[in-house]
Protein backbone atom coordinates (compact mmCIF):
# COMPACT_ATOMS: atom_id res chain seq x y z
CA UNK A 1 0.00 0.00 0.00
CA UNK A 2 1.13 3.66 -1.11
CA UNK A 3 2.30 5.63 1.72
CA UNK A 4 2.60 8.90 -0.37
CA UNK A 5 0.61 11.70 1.45
CA UNK A 6 -2.07 12.89 -0.76
CA UNK A 7 -2.16 15.45 -3.58
CA UNK A 8 -3.05 19.18 -2.50
CA UNK A 9 -6.22 18.96 -4.32
CA UNK A 10 -7.34 15.44 -3.05
CA UNK A 11 -6.19 17.01 0.64
CA UNK A 12 -8.86 20.19 -0.27
CA UNK A 13 -11.25 18.08 -1.72
CA UNK A 14 -11.41 15.58 1.51
CA UNK A 15 -11.47 18.96 3.91
CA UNK A 16 -14.59 20.05 1.85
CA UNK A 17 -16.12 17.04 2.20
CA UNK A 18 -15.31 17.06 6.24
CA UNK A 19 -16.41 20.85 6.32
CA UNK A 20 -19.94 19.63 4.39
CA UNK A 21 -20.43 17.20 7.03
CA UNK A 22 -19.92 19.53 9.95
CA UNK A 23 -21.87 22.31 8.71
CA UNK A 24 -24.51 19.90 7.76
CA UNK A 25 -24.53 18.74 11.38
CA UNK A 26 -24.78 22.44 12.50
CA UNK A 27 -27.63 23.20 10.11
CA UNK A 28 -29.36 20.40 12.09
CA UNK A 29 -28.77 21.53 15.08
CA UNK A 30 -29.72 25.15 14.77
CA UNK A 31 -32.96 24.49 12.94
CA UNK A 32 -34.03 21.98 15.40
CA UNK A 33 -33.23 23.90 19.22
CA UNK A 34 -35.66 23.05 21.90
CA UNK A 35 -37.61 26.17 23.09
CA UNK A 36 -36.10 27.67 26.56
CA UNK A 37 -37.71 25.25 29.33
CA UNK A 38 -38.35 25.59 33.13
CA UNK A 39 -39.29 22.78 34.84
CA UNK A 40 -40.58 23.33 38.44
CA UNK A 41 -41.06 20.23 40.77
CA UNK A 42 -43.01 20.59 43.51
CA UNK A 43 -39.82 18.19 45.94
CA UNK A 44 -36.74 19.26 46.31
CA UNK A 45 -34.96 16.14 45.20
CA UNK A 46 -36.02 13.20 43.76
CA UNK A 47 -37.34 14.83 40.63
CA UNK A 48 -34.91 17.37 40.28
CA UNK A 49 -32.34 14.60 40.48
CA UNK A 50 -34.26 12.98 38.21
CA UNK A 51 -35.03 15.93 35.56
CA UNK A 52 -31.33 17.38 35.66
CA UNK A 53 -29.97 14.26 33.62
CA UNK A 54 -31.91 15.01 30.76
CA UNK A 55 -31.26 18.86 31.11
CA UNK A 56 -27.93 18.42 31.33
CA UNK A 57 -27.41 16.38 28.51
CA UNK A 58 -29.42 18.68 26.26
CA UNK A 59 -27.37 22.09 27.89
CA UNK A 60 -24.47 20.08 27.11
CA UNK A 61 -25.05 19.28 23.49
CA UNK A 62 -26.21 22.94 22.27
CA UNK A 63 -24.22 24.74 24.33
CA UNK A 64 -22.47 26.14 21.21
CA UNK A 65 -25.56 27.48 19.72
CA UNK A 66 -27.11 29.33 23.13
CA UNK A 67 -26.03 31.75 25.27
CA UNK A 68 -26.94 29.61 27.69
CA UNK A 69 -29.08 26.65 28.82
CA UNK A 70 -31.63 25.57 26.82
CA UNK A 71 -33.25 24.05 29.72
CA UNK A 72 -33.41 24.97 33.42
CA UNK A 73 -34.72 22.70 36.74
CA UNK A 74 -35.82 23.70 40.15
CA UNK A 75 -37.26 22.06 43.31
CA UNK A 76 -38.84 24.13 45.46
CA UNK A 77 -40.51 22.38 48.06
CA UNK A 78 -44.09 23.93 47.48
CA UNK A 79 -47.00 22.11 47.77
CA UNK A 80 -49.45 21.34 44.62
CA UNK A 81 -51.92 24.52 45.14
CA UNK A 82 -49.18 27.25 45.32
CA UNK A 83 -46.56 25.63 42.80
CA UNK A 84 -48.38 27.82 39.63
CA UNK A 85 -48.27 30.69 41.46
CA UNK A 86 -44.74 30.03 42.55
CA UNK A 87 -43.68 28.97 38.98
CA UNK A 88 -45.44 32.17 37.37
CA UNK A 89 -43.35 34.82 39.82
CA UNK A 90 -40.03 32.58 40.23
CA UNK A 91 -39.59 32.59 36.11
CA UNK A 92 -38.96 35.77 35.48
CA UNK A 93 -36.12 35.66 38.16
CA UNK A 94 -34.55 32.75 37.03
CA UNK A 95 -34.89 32.29 33.56
CA UNK A 96 -37.14 34.82 31.69
CA UNK A 97 -36.16 33.54 28.55
CA UNK A 98 -38.18 30.53 29.19
CA UNK A 99 -41.27 29.75 26.33
CA UNK A 100 -42.41 26.48 28.40
CA UNK A 101 -42.84 26.09 32.06
CA UNK A 102 -43.66 22.82 33.01
CA UNK A 103 -45.42 21.90 36.99
CA UNK A 104 -44.05 18.49 38.46
CA UNK A 105 -46.06 17.56 41.12
CA UNK A 106 -48.17 14.82 42.81
CA UNK A 107 -51.29 13.80 44.12
CA UNK A 108 -50.07 12.64 47.30
CA UNK A 109 -52.50 13.36 49.73
CA UNK A 110 -53.48 16.76 48.74
CA UNK A 111 -57.47 17.56 48.35
CA UNK A 112 -58.56 16.79 45.16
CA UNK A 113 -60.01 20.20 44.24
CA UNK A 114 -55.84 21.48 44.91
CA UNK A 115 -54.83 18.66 42.40
CA UNK A 116 -57.27 19.21 39.67
CA UNK A 117 -57.08 22.87 39.60
CA UNK A 118 -53.60 23.17 39.30
CA UNK A 119 -53.41 21.70 35.73
CA UNK A 120 -57.24 23.92 34.89
CA UNK A 121 -55.15 27.05 35.97
CA UNK A 122 -51.96 26.12 34.15
CA UNK A 123 -53.49 25.02 30.84
CA UNK A 124 -55.72 28.36 30.97
CA UNK A 125 -53.02 31.00 31.84
CA UNK A 126 -53.09 33.34 28.61
CA UNK A 127 -49.33 34.29 28.43
CA UNK A 128 -46.52 34.56 26.25
CA UNK A 129 -45.31 31.63 27.69
CA UNK A 130 -47.14 28.02 27.83
CA UNK A 131 -47.75 26.39 30.94
CA UNK A 132 -47.97 22.20 31.23
CA UNK A 133 -48.37 19.98 33.43
CA UNK A 134 -46.45 16.60 34.24
CA UNK A 135 -48.48 15.38 37.91
CA UNK A 136 -48.29 11.67 39.15
CA UNK A 137 -51.36 10.34 40.83
CA UNK A 138 -50.82 9.31 43.34
CA UNK A 139 -46.59 9.96 43.20
CA UNK A 140 -43.53 9.68 41.07
CA UNK A 141 -42.77 6.03 41.89
CA UNK A 142 -45.63 5.22 39.63
CA UNK A 143 -43.64 6.97 36.46
CA UNK A 144 -40.28 4.96 37.61
CA UNK A 145 -41.95 1.58 38.17
CA UNK A 146 -43.50 1.80 34.79
CA UNK A 147 -40.38 1.78 33.50
CA UNK A 148 -40.18 -2.37 34.46
CA UNK A 149 -43.70 -3.32 34.08
CA UNK A 150 -47.29 -2.39 33.69
CA UNK A 151 -49.49 -0.96 36.20
CA UNK A 152 -53.48 -1.43 36.10
CA UNK A 153 -54.71 -0.75 39.88
CA UNK A 154 -52.71 1.85 42.64
CA UNK A 155 -50.58 -0.19 45.15
CA UNK A 156 -49.86 2.62 47.14
CA UNK A 157 -46.19 4.32 47.38
CA UNK A 158 -44.55 2.36 49.69
CA UNK A 159 -45.41 -1.04 47.55
CA UNK A 160 -43.77 1.26 44.45
CA UNK A 161 -41.00 2.12 46.44
CA UNK A 162 -40.42 -1.69 47.49
CA UNK A 163 -40.50 -2.38 43.90
CA UNK A 164 -37.99 -0.19 42.38
CA UNK A 165 -35.52 -1.30 45.12
CA UNK A 166 -35.58 -4.87 44.07
CA UNK A 167 -35.55 -3.62 40.70
CA UNK A 168 -32.65 -1.18 40.34
CA UNK A 169 -31.49 -0.05 43.47
CA UNK A 170 -33.47 2.80 43.79
CA UNK A 171 -33.80 5.19 46.68
CA UNK A 172 -35.37 8.53 47.22
CA UNK A 173 -32.38 10.90 47.31
CA UNK A 174 -30.17 9.18 44.71
CA UNK A 175 -28.79 11.54 42.74
CA UNK A 176 -27.78 9.65 39.76
CA UNK A 177 -31.50 8.82 38.96
CA UNK A 178 -31.80 9.33 35.54
CA UNK A 179 -29.23 7.08 34.91
CA UNK A 180 -31.49 4.15 36.74
CA UNK A 181 -33.90 4.69 34.30
CA UNK A 182 -32.76 5.70 30.73
CA UNK A 183 -32.40 2.94 29.08
CA UNK A 184 -36.05 1.51 29.37
CA UNK A 185 -37.45 5.09 29.12
CA UNK A 186 -39.63 4.27 25.69
CA UNK A 187 -40.78 1.64 27.04
CA UNK A 188 -41.92 3.60 29.72
CA UNK A 189 -43.85 6.16 28.05
CA UNK A 190 -45.48 3.66 26.22
CA UNK A 191 -47.21 2.05 29.32
CA UNK A 192 -48.02 5.24 30.64
CA UNK A 193 -49.58 6.94 27.34
CA UNK A 194 -51.93 3.64 27.58
CA UNK A 195 -52.31 3.92 31.40
CA UNK A 196 -53.29 7.36 31.06
CA UNK A 197 -55.49 7.51 27.97
CA UNK A 198 -57.62 4.70 29.57
CA UNK A 199 -59.60 7.09 31.38
CA UNK A 200 -61.08 9.14 28.88
CA UNK A 201 -62.03 12.17 29.91
CA UNK A 202 -61.14 12.42 34.13
CA UNK A 203 -60.68 14.74 36.14
CA UNK A 204 -56.93 14.26 37.45
CA UNK A 205 -57.71 13.15 40.73
CA UNK A 206 -59.79 10.43 39.31
CA UNK A 207 -56.75 9.29 37.19
CA UNK A 208 -55.44 6.25 39.52
CA UNK A 209 -52.83 5.41 38.90
CA UNK A 210 -51.69 7.68 36.12
CA UNK A 211 -49.26 10.22 35.54
CA UNK A 212 -48.60 12.96 32.98
CA UNK A 213 -44.37 13.26 33.28
CA UNK A 214 -44.42 10.62 30.24
CA UNK A 215 -45.19 14.24 28.19
CA UNK A 216 -42.47 15.87 29.87
CA UNK A 217 -39.86 13.01 29.36
CA UNK A 218 -41.18 12.65 25.37
CA UNK A 219 -40.30 16.32 25.07
CA UNK A 220 -37.28 16.42 26.50
CA UNK A 221 -36.11 12.71 24.76
CA UNK A 222 -36.79 14.73 21.12
CA UNK A 223 -33.42 16.82 21.53
CA UNK A 224 -31.36 14.12 23.15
Amino acid sequence: MSLKPLKVSDQKKNQEKINAKMYKKEKELLDDLPPYMYIVSEGTKTEPYYIKGFADAINSKYYEFSSGPRVFVRGTGRNTKGLLKFARTQVEKDFPQAEVVWLMYDKDDFPLDNFDNTQYSAEKRKESRQYKVAWSNECIELWFVLHFQELAVNIGRKQYQQILKQKCGYEKTLENMYDLFKDKTDDAIQRAKRQYESYNDEAPSKRCPATRVYELVEELTKYL
